[in-house]
């Protein structure tokens, strides 16, 4: 009985786990919120396309998880915010990959950290 116990709350609490990792994640999206903000935030790649020094294959991953960011769901606040923010920060991003002018800043300005994590963290 203590054995079937000890089994029955592993997966009890493998699916909550996992049921945590998929919210994260939206219908359409490669990456979760989470890998996102590791690699392209935390691990400074936006901040490598920001300045110019992003290989093709960087810049191509940044803008392909900025997209799955963009499609995933918030953790709190308004779709509406989520989706303006995400879109924002996308755009700036695909911008300064094309090599427009004062696209460097603008995703600079975008990549605000505590305004988006205020209202979605």
């Amino acid at each position: 009985m203590k054995r079937f116990m000890l089994v029955l709350t592993g997966l009890v609490a493998v699916a909550l786990l996992s049921g945590v990792a998929m919210a994260d994640k939206g219908k359409d999206s490669k990456y979760s919120t989470e890998e996102i903000m590791k690699k392209a935030m935390k691990g400074g790649l936006i901040t490598k396309v920001a300045k110019g020094q992003a290989s093709k294959a960087d810049q191509e991953l940044v803008i392909e998880m900025l997209d799955s960011l963009v499609k995933n769901p918030p953790h709190k606040g308004s779709e509406e915010s989520w989706k303006e923010k995400t879109t924002a920060l996308l755009d700036a991003a695909k911008q300064t990959v094309e090599g427009k002018e004062g696209a460097a800043a603008k995703l600079g300005k975008a990549v605000n950290c505590k305004a988006c994590h205020n209202v979605h963290k």
